[in-house]
């Protein structure tokens, strides 16, 4: 098992209602794009889907794929992301698709999480097979 580390910021941030539902409660997907550095470099991008109970809490789950570089490495794949947001922090585990993993990637699992309070968000991936 390989910790690995680094933080993301956000590139892109796109939400928009896909479902009429009656307020305070909301349902969003967001097409998102995040610059990551660290122990990982390179891009992370995919959708949310969020269910809004009111402004302050949300569910959500995404699918993003991760494009760049672990050391001397290069490749991309998926992680499946589930979450939520309470108190002005969006709590998320991370797992890595098995199977997903393209070029020197081709092989790598693992699990992984962070807490979202800022722009730059600190997080942890915990990888075998790479």
């Amino acid at each position: 098992m390989r910790i690995l580390a680094g933080e993301f910021t956000i590139a892109k941030w796109e939400e928009e209602s896909f479902m009429e539902v009656n307020a305070p409660a909301k349902a969003h997907t967001a097409d998102i794009v995040y610059d990551v550095s660290g122990d990982l470099n390179g891009k992370l991008s995919g959708r949310y889907v969020m269910i809004y109970q009111n402004d302050a809490q949300a569910q959500y789950c995404g699918a993003l794929q991760f494009v760049g570089t672990i050391g001397e490495q290069q490749g991309s794949f998926f992680v499946q992301e589930t979450g939520n947001f309470k108190d002005s922090v969006a709590s998320t585990n991370w797992t890595i698709i098995a199977g997903s993993g393209q070029e020197d990637f081709a092989t790598i699992k693992g699990t992984g999480h962070y807490a979202a309070r800022d722009k730059t968000v600190e997080f942890k991936l915990e990888v075998e097979g790479i």
